[in-house]
């Protein structure tokens, strides 16, 4: 199996926030641990989810780790993105047929209460306290 990546955002009017999600999935993608990675949009930007599953497909991935990209849970996660990769309520695994090949998805959770966000805030503190 070839894996990817299909880190999902909102989507913005505004690029600054298009162009965080885009930029998270690059700096993954050097990481080079995951296969190919590919940003996708719920909505307002492009690629949309869908056409970001059909990217990974044609580089040749056949399981997509859909790795949410929001801090917290909220009903965008729980049933917006399942429902257009086609998960029904519970589930964390589909199957899906893209172009006449099947791919499995796995949901990821979102970023949620991770020690390394209060370092990543305190670090803004501390970076506004040196500008006083």
């Amino acid at each position: 199996m070839k894996n990817g990546i299909l880190v999902v955002g909102h989507g913005s009017k505004l690029q600054f926030n298009k162009d965080l999600v885009v930029n998270a999935a690059a700096k993954m993608a050097k990481l080079d641990n995951f296969g190919p990675v590919t940003a996708a949009f719920m909505q307002l930007n492009q690629p949309d989810i869908k056409t970001g599953i059909k990217t990974l497909v044609a580089q040749g991935v056949d399981m997509i780790y859909v790795q949410p990209c929001f801090l917290a849970s909220g009903i965008h996660l729980t049933e917006d993105i399942p429902g257009e990769i086609g998960l029904k309520k519970g589930e964390r695994e589909t199957k899906m047929n893209v172009d006449g090949k099947t791919v499995t998805l796995r949901y990821c959770d979102p970023i949620g209460d991770d020690d390394r966000i209060a370092q990543i805030l305190a670090d803004r503190v501390r970076s506004r306290m040196k500008q006083a």
